[in-house]
């Protein structure tokens, strides 16, 4: 692997349902090992919120090549562990433990394995209450909000190491094996599962790769036994890790659904990535990148290698759009109908669920579409505006309004499915300033207008009345963010936005349109950083 290249982890999950058909005896027994999960959860939650300074606590490390140097460090999630053992579990060090700090009395025979999941999912989620406590108490009165609320057991157990066995073996007979709580014993219990055909690749990959670790393993404990050593090298410690490009499998969770009971699986594989988008800009003239322009309605994109635009793609999800605003407004008409909604009771449940999940399969299909096409154009690096503080204008209906917060909410889950998808194939996602990307004309600079062909509706064209340049809207906005990655973007002088403004306003209506103006955006929003995300 080039020295200037690392590796990255990127994540997908496979979601096996447990079989509907399943005993109920062994349906019953995950029950009784959720509720042992939720006591221990909430136990060490206790634990960690009575006990904040852990959080702060630091540690000498020594350092140097004859270990003759200390430094200090934060305590790390393994120190927090230990310690959470040490005052809630009898050991000979600490024999006399308070039955109110006593594991075993909130959890009797809990397995360990089960206790230690339990402890990391406590530490990190007060960690990061006590973070968001303290970000509210900096922050003004008036900007602050609702004080964060303690946190609650979360209900997905994790199930470590000698929980679960997702074995290759036993999917294919039908089944996998979890240890669960059988009346008041542990046992493990085959439980028949659903799972997509896919799984059996994943799994039969990831055992390979096990294979391979375990095999190096073993053959460098037997070398450093001849040589005497008892530290692995770097080379060794390299040797150890999974292959780049090899999906290995992590610990599932068990998660209860309306539907039932399901397994989530997640595989982790660890992706070459060649340093930094703005070094490799600098450093690779001819760098393929693509230019992304999200709509409520279509992303517009461009594919380029250089100065020079190899392609344009536009992926359309208006039909879905309309889709979602009809249902809204029956959801309307229905709760006009019945009155005044009632507080802590859902209505119209079945319609938001639909409104749900033709959102999430929006989002999942757009940026599938987007990835699918950077992979056959070989796009490295993918960039988007940075679309935050977006609102829907006044004045309009209640479905009106709900649908275009709900499209202006789908772009920012559309730019998170690609950032997932994206860093699997290597590619990396940044972000620029959307400010006057859709009004500045592409060939000479100088500020347009936005209009519709009809004079009705969105404002989907764009002409420039310098050069007399026309176009698509959309692709305006695509080609000027390559120009935005190039760092040669001219902004519009004052002169400019005050002659762009005054004509705005004495043509009005769809020409009018405040999507993509400064002030709606923010002339000086903050790009984001170019590493790829996690």
């Amino acid at each position: 692997m080039p020295a200037e290249q690392k590796c990255v982890p990127a994540v997908r999950t496979v979601r096996i349902r447990i079989s509907p058909s399943t005993n109920p005896g062994k349906i019953a027994s995950l029950g009784a090992t959720t509720a042992v999960w939720d006591r221990a959860v909430a136990f060490y939650t206790g634990i960690f919120l009575d006990h904040p300074g852990v959080f702060e606590a630091r540690k000498l490390l020594r350092s140097g090549p004859e270990a003759g140097t200390t430094k200090e460090a934060a305590w790390s999630e393994k120190d927090r562990l230990t310690w959470a053992e040490s005052v809630t579990m009898a050991t000979s060090a600490h024999p006399h433990i308070p039955p109110e700090r006593d594991f075993e009395v909130a959890c009797p025979d809990c397995p360990r394995d089960l206790r230690r999941a339990a402890i990391h999912a406590a530490s990190g989620a007060v960690q990061a209450y006590l973070s968001n406590l303290r970000r509210w108490e900096k922050a003004g009165p008036k900007r602050r909000g609702r004080q964060p609320k303690p946190p609650r057991p979360h209900p997905h157990l994790m199930a470590y190491g000698q929980m679960a066995k997702v074995r290759l073996g036993d999917y294919r007979r039908g089944f996998v094996r979890l240890k669960v709580k059988d009346g008041a014993r542990w046992e493990w219990a085959n439980l028949p599962v659903q799972a997509p055909s896919y799984l059996d690749a994943l799994l039969q990959e990831s055992d390979r790769e096990r294979e391979r670790v375990a095999a190096a393993r073993a053959e460098q404990k037997q070398r450093m036994a001849a040589a005497g050593r008892k530290h692995r090298t770097d080379e060794e410690r390299e040797a150890l890790r999974p292959a780049p490009g090899v999906w290995v499998a992590q610990c599932p969770t068990i998660i209860h659904k309306q539907d039932g009971w399901w397994l989530h699986l997640p595989f982790e594989k660890r992706t070459p990535i060649a340093g930094k988008a703005e070094t490799r800009r600098l450093a690779e003239p001819d760098l393929k990148v693509g230019t992304i322009d999200l709509n409520a309605d279509s992303a517009a994109a461009a594919a380029w290698e250089g100065p020079h635009c190899r392609g344009i793609r536009t992926v359309w999800h208006a039909r879905e759009n309309a889709k979602r605003e009809k249902v809204l407004q029956k959801v309307a008409r229905r709760q006009k109908r019945s009155g005044r909604p009632i507080k802590g009771e859902r209505s119209n449940a079945g319609l938001w669920r639909y409104i749900a999940d033709l959102d999430a399969a929006v989002a999942w299909r757009v940026a599938a579409a987007i990835v699918a096409w950077a992979v056959a154009a070989g796009l490295q690096v993918l960039i988007f505006e940075h679309l935050r503080p977006y609102r829907p204008e006044r004045g309009l209906s209640w479905s009106r309004r709900t649908n275009r917060k709900r499209a202006y909410w789908l772009r920012g889950k559309v730019l998170a499915h690609v950032r997932h998808l994206a860093l699997c194939h290597g590619i990396l996602v940044v972000e620029r300033n959307p400010a006057w990307t859709s009004q500045a004309c592409p060939h000479c600079s100088h500020l347009g207008e936005r209009f519709s062909p009809d004079g009705r509706g969105y404002p989907s064209r764009f002409r420039c009345g310098h050069c007399g340049w026309t176009g698509d809207a959309n692709i305006v906005a695509a080609l000027n963010l390559q120009r935005k990655w190039q760092r040669v973007f001219r902004y519009p002088t004052a002169e400019e936005k005050r002659a762009a403004e005054a004509s705005r306003g004495r043509k009005a209506g769809a020409a009018a349109s405040r999507e993509g103006s400064p002030e709606t955006v923010g002339a000086n929003v903050r790009s984001t950083t170019d590493a790829p995300a996690a």
